[in-house]
């Protein structure tokens, strides 16, 4: 026997239906662009800067000493090494009594904390203060604080390339590891690591800490000095580099218990 009866027909309102829960195709393009959008502003921000003239080590202070892999690193150094720096019983030693001055600084070539590759080129046409530091000297402690907040503060000249090289390492001494006091700080400039040896500070001719080099564009030796330097001095020495003019004297008085003298040739990382 047939099944006559009628009902609903399933069938009648299926366009209604279907339109009601179709996906609006605009607004799936709409998140599509917005989301590509976001893609590219963050590889934009991620992506590491370079270039020609570009500092080969930057962003390789407080941001690769947050997540260090190292403590020191193997160093290629290219050139004559400079002679130690004569102590003269002040921070800077008098016209004439430096041999160094004029002299094409050694190239270093190395790491910092996160394997990233620093390069200090005297080649490149940039004026440079190079700083040697020692995690355990105090003088060292004493005035990375006051850099930084120079370099924060606006006063650093901007044509000058600033890095630190951290160097005499060893576990057994106050303030290790040197990455932890480096990202502590919130040290901006590029750091390169010294190796065990101490090679890099043997080469541009380290006798104490902290160690200042000035380099001018011709990548020759400016001035150098050691120990804590006030940073009005320190400054005015930069702005003069920068300028192409020579330096004027400094004189912070004796030097004595400024400076943490070190023996090169002593075991590694002890001070005299």
């Amino acid at each position: 026997m047939t099944d006559t009866r009628k009902g609903p027909n399933p069938y009648d309102d299926m366009s209604k239906r279907t339109s009601e829960h179709r996906p609006n195709l605009g607004l799936m393009i709409g998140g599509a662009v917005v989301a590509v959008i976001a893609l590219i502003a963050a590889l934009v921000f991620l992506w590491p800067s370079g270039g020609d003239g570009e500092n080969a080590g930057e962003g390789t202070g407080a941001s690769a000493a947050a997540d260090p892999s190292q403590e020191t690193a193997a160093v290629a150094i290219s050139g004559e090494d400079l002679p130690p720096l004569p102590d003269t019983g002040g921070f800077l030693p008098a016209a004439g009594e430096d041999e160094a001055v004029g002299l094409t600084v050694p190239t270093l070539t190395g790491q910092s904390f996160d394997e990233s590759e620093v390069v200090i080129d005297p080649d490149d046409g940039q004026p440079k203060l190079v700083v040697f530091l020692a995690h355990w000297c105090p003088h060292c402690q004493a005035e990375v604080p006051v850099i930084q907040d120079w370099i924060d503060s606006g006063e650093a000249p901007e044509d000058l390339e600033i890095y630190a090289v951290t160097t005499s390492v060893d576990p057994s001494q106050p303030n290790y590891p040197p990455s932890a006091w480096i990202s502590g700080a919130g040290w901006t400039p590029p750091v390169l690591l010294d190796d065990d040896a101490q090679s890099a500070a043997a080469s541009w001719g380290l006798t104490g800490f902290p160690y200042f080099v000035f380099v001018d564009a011709d990548g020759k030796v400016w001035q150098r000095g050691s120990g804590e330097i006030p940073i009005e001095d320190l400054s005015r020495l930069a702005d003069e580099l920068v300028a192409g003019q020579g330096p004027s004297g400094v004189d912070p008085g004796d030097n004595e218990g400024l400076q943490t003298p070190v023996d090169l040739e002593a075991e590694e990382g002890g001070a005299n």
